[in-house]
């Protein structure tokens, strides 16, 4: 017991002791499904950016891009200018094409990328919104090789070992939101969040000398938190035409900290029985914090007409300040994270008369920039993406559906790191009120 106890030790501080190169060991050469990003098992995930639906063919979460017929939880300031109730939910399928110098992998992901229903208290005056989404995600495998030296007598000699490890979970968060319109041109928003993490990692090693046990274990991070979120949008009209607008946008999400607690747990044969023992119990890492960073972003959207806009974006996340102390050497690897992104939509459903089957829709394009939040080895973990969507619209109602499609390239293979080709897919139901009353006349 007690050396099974000092193996799951020093398996956890495994990652004090071993150079990044080993940290971030070669993926795995068979396929697993269920997995994403190899980046998000660093630390506590990988955030997640939430887009509006109106804007994510753009590539950008449209905190500058409102929209009177899609809600989205990117600024709530935008909810006081809603005049009917709202809602949309939105999913998300992504394939990773993972190598490094030696391997490939394909991973691939499917999930809920957010939910969320909004309803007018005072018509484009108050609004009131209750959403859910994900803010870090950590879906992994990977496989790690390495030595490590034991203390404590155990045995002598170093001892090589493989790790095989499977990681699921991460940080959720449901909000509460309202906006405010102040006067006909600027409207304020505030968000209160109850953000809750579950982080499961499975953990199966396997070891060069017969003295230590090939047990899988599983360590699992729990805790929870309260957030803050403030927006403001203002806009102006008739800026250089009379049919143009202009709209300058902001969020702030302020730092927070969850106090969580970790479990390490393995199963083992007592009394002929499989039972399940706590390996952690009594140890002071136990406990730790997890401190999430402070993210500014901006967007400024410039609306030509009512057929086409253009809208530039600029986030900002203090990684420099954000804290895991779970794991102190992969918190080194965080740093300021810079995500920049420029996008065009173009309108021809607006347009009065019919144009053709290719004018009912509404189509975007966008680029975006991401310097990332990881910094191993000297070189960033930069990703670029490429974006494109389209808009198909109810011809009954203000309700629609959003596609959009996004290519990108995250990492490098330089540095033993791993490079990732992301190939993704998203698609959104947005349903407004109309849609929930019976036609008078069919």
């Amino acid at each position: 017991m007690r050396k099974l106890a000092f193996l799951i030790i020093m398996i956890l501080a495994l990652p004090v002791f071993t150079p990044a190169p080993q940290l971030l060991a070669q993926t795995q050469d068979r396929d697993r499904t269920a997995s994403g990003s190899f980046y998000s098992g660093i630390g506590f995930g990988s955030p997640v950016d939430n887009f509006s639906p109106f804007s994510m063919g753009m590539g950008l979460s449209g905190v500058s891009n409102y929209s009177g017929t899609v809600v989205s939880t990117s600024n709530p300031a935008h909810l006081a200018l809603i005049s009917f109730s709202q809602g949309n939910v939105t999913a998300i399928l992504n394939q990773y094409d993972i190598s490094d110098v030696s391997r490939t992998s394909k991973n691939a992901f499917f999930g809920l990328q957010n939910f969320q229903i909004a309803f007018p208290i005072l018509r484009n005056e108050l609004g009131f919104s209750f959403s859910f989404a994900p803010s870090y995600r950590a879906d992994f495998s990977r496989r790690e090789q390495g030595r490590f030296s034991p203390v404590g007598g155990v045995t002598t000699g170093n001892i090589d070992y493989v790790l095989d490890t499977i990681g699921s979970g991460g940080i959720n968060k449901f909000e509460a939101s309202i906006g405010y319109r102040l006067t006909n041109y600027i409207a304020l928003g505030y968000g209160f969040g109850a953000n809750i993490m579950s982080l499961n990692t499975e953990v199966r090693p396997i070891f060069s000398d017969a003295q230590f046990r090939t047990t899988p274990f599983t360590s699992s991070v729990a805790g929870n938190s309260l957030s803050h979120r403030f927006g403001m949008h203002a806009f102006k009209s008739g800026l250089f035409s009379s049919n143009d607008q202009i709209a300058l946008s902001a969020t702030v999400t302020l730092p927070f900290t969850i106090e969580a607690e970790r479990s390490v747990s393995a199963f083992r044969n007592i009394n002929n029985q499989r039972t399940r023992i706590e390996l952690n119990e009594n140890m002071p890492d136990r406990d730790g914090n997890i401190k999430l960073p402070l993210e500014f972003n901006s967007g400024l959207t410039y609306n030509l007409n009512r057929f086409v806009n253009v809208s530039a974006e600029l986030m900002i996340q203090k990684w420099n300040d954000a804290e895991y102390s779970f794991n102190v050497a992969q918190q080194e690897y965080f740093k300021d994270r810079v995500r920049t992104g420029l996008g065009l939509q173009y309108h021809p459903y607006r347009a009065d008369g019919t144009l053709g089957l290719f004018s009912n829709f509404k189509y975007s394009a966008g680029a975006t920039y991401d310097t990332g939040h990881l910094a191993i080895n000297g070189l960033d973990i930069e990703t670029i993406f490429l974006n494109a969507g389209i808009g198909i619209m109810s011809d009954r109602s203000a309700s629609s559906i959003d596609l959009s499609f996004h290519y990108g390239i995250r990492g490098t293979e330089s540095s033993n790191l791993v490079k990732e080709n992301i190939w993704g897919f998203k698609i959104s139901l947005n349903m407004a009120e109309i849609m929930f009353l019976r036609q008078r006349f069919q």
